[in-house]
């Protein structure tokens, strides 16, 4: 950003002609923050400016937005210096002279440790959004802005159209072709909010440009090893506005069909059993009414179980939907896909974590861990703890100690093995807890525990928000909260 007027650039925040050189430009970037903050009233907000022309112009243009539309709100820019390169701590402190010269806050946050060799790009994206996160905490702001355009919406589109094997004629089948969404949750807490998705590149360099404002250019942008840049250059030869309107009706359809989802799951969520040890009991004819939406409904529902941040393939859930919908048989019959067994016998169907790679983590005082991708737990006591699932031995001599039955016919009938895959708190090799159990054994105070869902707690795009509600209150558990 060397050579940019600092007056131009503080024209540039006080409307500086802009309605006169780009007379639409301004009435919709306005409508886009409308849409993307939708109706809220923050008084914090945190944008990630790089240096790159899609975040400047967005720090410039949300300014101005503020100004007009909510003066009270403070804005904190943020740059996340990924240590990728040579030049990014210079170009960070380039956005730190440029915020200060044009009066808003600035904050270098750098994402330090060992880098992947392979997942590159995903790995940068998500300590990037940790590091956010972690401002917008510190600053107190519920709400992050990040400079995502149009161009970046037709790339997701199209890498996604790529890399995907679509499952036609199934319920879901193209709900990644939905993109980003304007709002995303992160980490249940902050919401991160796209408002240039409807704006070009081209349109935010003119902005730039117009006001002699200059920008940073990553050469990684243009590097073909990585697959962005790649599918950028394919862009380039296509209709971009009619991928656009694709990527809306996607969107819509993505909408759609997770109402139908959470509309199913209300309806049957009478007979829907929630089992000590995180599993569920689907009774015999269950979904009977929304058929072909089942496949998508059990891909939730396994990522929710198994721990996982991601959906089955929507094909294997298609395939497991017509197992079930095979005559019962008296024996019990089990399947397994994405870390669950599904066992189906004349009664229903019992979905539980698969007894296997389940972890053991030691937690000292203080300390905290995801366990199994399903479990936020913390160490507040001082001794050494240890989280694992018990043996069946470990889970014998428990119930036997708390005078527990198990098994169908049994009163308070609990599914052996679903307990056999839940987390238990051992010291020195004593079990002084069992969560699934927290409803009738005492509890140690030492451990405080969460139940999380991967799928959605730590992104969660907007097209899912409902559906999202819908399966945390199926699996809301007696432990959501600290077990005393």
């Amino acid at each position: 950003m060397q050579g940019t007027d600092v007056n131009a650039a503080k024209t540039a925040i006080s409307d500086g002609g802009t309605a006169t050189l780009m007379p639409d430009f301004l009435p919709r970037i306005f409508a886009g923050f409308d849409n993307a903050l939708a109706g809220q009233h923050p008084s914090v907000m945190i944008v990630a400016v790089s240096g790159g022309s899609d975040s400047l112009a967005l720090l410039l243009v949300a300014r101005l937005y503020l100004q007009q539309r909510l003066p009270e709100c403070r804005l904190v820019a943020v740059t996340v210096d990924h240590k990728l390169r040579a030049e990014s701590a210079d170009e960070a402190a380039g956005v730190a002279e440029f915020c200060k010269n044009i009066g808003i806050a600035h904050q270098i946050l750098c994402w330090t440790g060992d880098k992947p060799v392979s997942g590159l790009a995903s790995a940068a994206r998500s300590a990037r959004y940790d590091l956010l996160v972690q401002a917008a905490c510190q600053h107190k702001a519920d709400i992050i802005l990040t400079g995502h355009t149009a161009d970046d919406q037709v790339e997701t589109y199209l890498m996604r159209r790529e890399r995907e094997g679509l499952a036609a004629g199934l319920a879901g089948a193209e709900r990644g072709l939905a993109a980003m969404a304007v709002q995303t949750l992160l980490q249940t807490k902050v919401l991160l909010c796209r408002p240039l998705l409807d704006i070009w590149r081209d349109e935010l360099r003119g902005f730039l440009s117009a006001h002699n404002i200059r920008w940073v250019d990553d050469p990684s942008n243009e590097n073909p090893a990585y697959e962005r840049p790649r599918v950028r250059q394919v862009a380039k030869m296509l209709d971009k506005p009619t991928l656009l309107q694709a990527i809306d009706a996607a969107a819509v359809q993505r909408r759609a069909d997770n109402h139908r989802v959470a509309d199913l799951l209300k309806q049957e969520n009478s007979q829907i059993r929630l089992l000590a040890g995180d599993s569920l009991f689907l009774p015999a004819g269950w979904g009977a009414s929304d058929r072909d939406i089942i496949p998508l409904t059990l891909g939730y529902l396994l990522a929710a179980i198994g721990g996982q941040a991601f959906l089955p393939a929507l094909r294997d859930c298609a395939e497991l939907t017509n197992w079930l919908d095979e005559p019962s048989i008296p024996a019990k019959q089990r399947k397994t896909l994405h870390r669950c067994v599904i066992e189906k016998s004349r009664h229903g169907t019992i979905i539980r974590r698969e007894r296997r790679n389940l972890p053991v983590i030691p937690l000292q005082r203080e300390e905290e861990a995801l366990w199994d991708g399903r479990y936020h737990i913390r160490n507040e006591g001082t001794e050494l703890l240890v989280i694992a699932a018990l043996s069946e031995k470990q889970l014998s001599a428990y119930l036997q100690q708390h005078k527990i039955g198990t098994g169908e016919g049994k009163q308070g009938y609990f599914d052996r093995n679903s307990l056999l895959a839940a987390p238990a708190v051992f010291c020195d090799g004593v079990v002084t807890g069992f969560p699934a159990l927290s409803g009738l054994v005492p509890q140690s105070s030492e451990v405080r525990i969460k139940r999380t869902l991967a799928c959605f707690d730590r992104v969660l795009s907007g097209h899912d928000f409902e559906v999202a509600q819908v399966v945390k209150g199926l699996l809301t558990m007696p432990f959501n909260h600290n077990y005393r």
